[in-house]
């Protein structure tokens, strides 16, 4: 006999003849899913709803930072509640804790806590924005699910406003103490800035336009000496001139007086031009150069004779002289007296030329060396003032967080007392156990089936002798 197999149309004829094949196991799985139903621990959940009230005052005013997003604040929130201090001091307050170690204890209750949000009252276009939350407990003990639940929200909202105001605390105690080590480098190195402005004073970059109006003054100045010293020394050229031609000459033919005025007035010409020439050896070179130094020295000697000669001639005035002689000789002293004052003016006037170019030409240096310094001021300063504008923000945050003005969390509802359990869910157990008994049901019947080797029909005697069938007796009814 070959092998059987079942064909489409014998489904029907199966299932009457092994009905109870698939009912028996049907049955079975039932029982055990109302054993299930009955005995098996039960879980009930407590949730209580968490909102967040605005705050009293705008973030606007205090320039409090950007709030988190949804995502970010749910995680935040998640984190906070599950941290292990929230959750021990709930696990002592709720007496949980028996002597031994906490860590099981708190891992069982972060286990069984769950975080959801609730689902929005209408729809709305707008960004929605999470102002309330849903805290669940799970137990097997209904009122000591609520009783958790509620005591979770309370420690949550302690502990949560506690947290809040450290942290504003202790950014405002360090921002202060920021501010204070910048108010310190702030004054040392405004103490460094001004040393160095002190020390430099006169060739400052801001002193520079200062300096170069003073110059232009000073040359200006000096060139009027010079047209002045020009003008004084021809008209001394004239007198003398003049006076040549009213003295008698002596036996050489040569006026006394003119050669002893001849005498004088070389001498007077000599320290004049070696004066000229110092003024002008001056403009080029300085104090310490060896041509300075050479025609210091000739004026100083020229000086000496010219005050010696002066007291030789003084001896040997002659005691008549003319009126007009007498005049122009008052006049010629006048003019020397003059050009005396306006070569020290013109000398004057140089060496302000000579320290005011110095000066100028100093600047550039002097700002190359202050520029380190006055970056660090600037940077300093810029930094104390966004410090300082941080730790006023810092203060009200802390003031506001202090008079519990922020934005804060507050119970909604608090956790009900859940009369019906979560876990095990009747109606999804019973599903599960009718759907397993119809499959072993089926997977007996049909493997009865597959290995019963029995005829049944007209057409099994077909399929296994391959013989034409004369007749078919139908089923008798037992009376």
């Amino acid at each position: 006999m070959e092998d059987a197999y079942i064909r489409p149309l014998d489904y029907l004829s199966i299932l009457r003849r092994r009905k109870w094949w698939l009912v028996a196991p049907l049955a079975a799985s039932v029982l055990v899913g109302l054993a299930l139903v009955r005995y098996l621990p039960k879980e009930y959940k407590a949730s209580t709803t968490l909102g967040v009230t605005a705050p009293m005052v705008s973030p606007n005013l205090v320039n409090q930072a950007t709030p988190f997003d949804n995502e970010e604040r749910l995680r935040a929130l998640s984190l906070q509640l599950l941290s292990v201090p929230i959750l021990t001091r709930v696990a002592q307050e709720e007496h949980l804790v028996s002597g031994g170690p906490t860590e099981p204890v708190v891992a069982g209750l972060r286990h069984a806590i769950e975080i959801t949000v609730p689902e929005p009252i209408s729809a709305t276009g707008e960004a929605r924005h999470l102002d309330a939350f849903v805290l669940s407990y799970a137990h097997r003990d209904p009122g000591t699910a609520q009783r958790i639940a509620n005591r979770l929200a309370t420690v949550f909202l302690d502990e949560n406003s506690k947290t809040r105001t450290e942290r504003a605390e202790g950014t405002s105690a360090f921002l202060l103490e920021q501010l204070r080590d910048s108010q310190g480098r702030l004054k040392e190195l405004e103490a460094r800035l001004r040393q160095s402005k002190e020390s430099y004073m006169g060739q400052l970059p801001e002193q520079t336009q200062a300096n170069l109006q003073a110059l232009a003054a000073t040359r200006q100045q000096l060139e009027a000496h010079s047209i002045a010293l020009r003008n004084e020394q021809d008209r001394l050229s004239v007198i003398e001139r003049q006076l040549e031609s009213m003295r008698p000459a002596g036996k050489d033919g040569v006026p006394t007086a003119l050669r002893e005025e001849e005498t004088a007035g070389a001498a007077d010409l000599r320290i004049t031009t070696l004066e000229h020439d110092l003024v002008t050896a001056r403009t080029s070179y300085t104090d310490k150069h060896p041509e300075v130094q050479r025609l210091q020295d000739e004026l100083t000697a020229a000086r000496r004779d010219a005050a010696a000669e002066r007291q030789r001639r003084s001896a040997l005035t002659q005691v008549q002289i003319d009126p007009a002689s007498r005049q122009l000789t008052a006049d010629r002293d006048l003019a020397r007296l003059r050009i005396r004052e306006l070569q020290r003016a013109a000398a004057e006037a140089q060496q302000q030329v000579s320290f005011y170019r110095s000066r100028v030409e100093a600047t550039p240096m002097v700002e190359q060396q202050l520029a380190t310094v006055q970056r660090d001021y600037d940077l300093e300063k810029q930094r104390y003032a966004d410090l300082s504008a941080k730790a006023h923000a810092a203060t009200l945050a802390e003031s506001i967080e202090r008079n519990q003005g922020s934005e804060q969390f507050t119970i909604v509802y608090p956790a009900a007392f859940p009369t019906e359990p979560t876990k095990p869910l009747p109606g999804r157990v019973m599903l599960v156990a009718i759907l397993a008994g119809l499959v072993i049901g089926g997977a007996l019947a049909l493997g009865r089936e597959y290995f019963d080797r029995s005829v049944h029909g007209v057409r099994d005697l077909r399929d296994e002798f391959d013989i034409p069938v004369l007749g078919e007796v139908a089923r008798i009814q037992s009376a």
